[in-house]
């Protein structure tokens, strides 16, 4: 007769235990098996470090001269700064840079204002306060600005007989050599070219203008524009053609005038055969010039051209019969 083994029992804390284990690898074996992913154990969410918020930016002026301020205002949302904003500056071709700060007032608003010498563009950053986003940067939109060159110019009035010619001298900021200017005459109400010439290292140049008018014609310079600088234009006084011509005087004091009145002492006027009552005329003798208007008709004498009256050629120097420069 086989003896009887007692049967060995395990308890029942042990079977519930692999009884669980078997079932949480069952279900992953089955998740698996399914092409799912094992889930991971559930942690709280990270919260995402949110952008610094872009400061507004608004310009005074989108065209500046050479060496004016650009000016910008704008406000920046509480919390998205430290407590300033940089004014960034990119000229043509180059990277961006900062060309100033100025502390954020308590309402959020601030001011920079900063000196341009070539065209670029400009915009606004400002570091964020926040610490989870403390290396990040917001920037305003990015604005062109257009910076026009200087030039420096003397104004003044260039005496000289028609046919000749005269100087006009001036600088071109920034200095830069090769940059071609131009001399515009204005003729007829017209502005054309009169004159060119090239700047040096230094920015100076000459420009040689030929008078070919009689009378007054208005100069300008103009510099056409480049990758750095916008165009320019600066008034460069006038040159005023003459011509040689016959002159003598009289003093028939208390005579009647072919204008109307009559002639005084001290009457600054001309005589001339056809030019129309009260044409000013401006003449040069001897280093002296006037400009006074016809008032009588003469002289009839020679080749004379003009008669002045005793005034007139008290104030020129002139005495008896000579040439004199007139611009008419």
């Amino acid at each position: 007769m086989r003896s009887q083994l007692p049967l060995r029992v395990r308890p029942r804390h042990v079977a519930a235990g692999a009884l669980a284990v078997g079932t949480t690898l069952s279900a992953t074996a089955l998740a698996v098996a399914a092409g799912g992913a094992p889930a991971p154990v559930a942690h709280a969410p990270a919260a995402a470090a949110a952008p610094a918020a872009a400061p507004t930016a608004r310009l005074k002026d989108r065209r500046l001269r050479y060496g004016q301020d650009v000016v910008v205002h704008g406000r920046i949302a509480a919390g998205a700064h430290d407590g300033s904003v940089a004014l960034q500056y990119a000229p043509a071709g180059r990277r961006w840079r900062a060309i100033e700060t100025a502390r954020v007032r308590p309402d959020g608003r601030y001011r920079l204002a900063a000196e341009l010498r070539a065209t670029g563009k400009v915009r606004v950053v400002a570091a964020s306060a926040s610490a989870a986003a403390e290396a990040a940067q917001s920037a305003s939109r990015a604005s062109r600005v257009a910076v026009a060159g200087q030039l420096v110019v003397k104004r003044r009035s260039h005496d000289t007989r028609t046919g000749g010619a005269v100087r006009v001298r001036g600088v071109l900021l920034p200095r830069t050599r090769g940059h071609q200017v131009t001399v515009e005459g204005n003729v007829g109400g017209r502005w054309r070219a009169v004159g060119r010439a090239v700047t040096r290292a230094d920015g100076h140049f000459s420009a040689r203008v030929v008078a070919q008018r009689l009378g007054t014609t208005k100069l300008r310079v103009r510099s056409a524009g480049t990758k750095a600088n916008a165009g320019t234009v600066a008034h460069a006084g006038s040159v005023r053609g003459y011509r040689a011509s016959l002159a003598s005087w009289y003093g028939i004091y208390g005579g009647p005038l072919a204008c109307g009145g009559t002639l005084g002492y001290s009457q600054m006027g001309v005589a001339h055969k056809s030019l129309p009552c009260g044409t000013k005329v401006t003449i040069r003798y001897g280093g002296r010039q006037v400009t006074v208007p016809v008032i009588d008709r003469g002289p009839y004498v020679g080749a004379r051209e003009w008669d002045l009256t005793g005034a007139t050629a008290r104030a020129l120097g002139f005495d008896g019969v000579g040439t004199v420069w007139t611009t008419v």
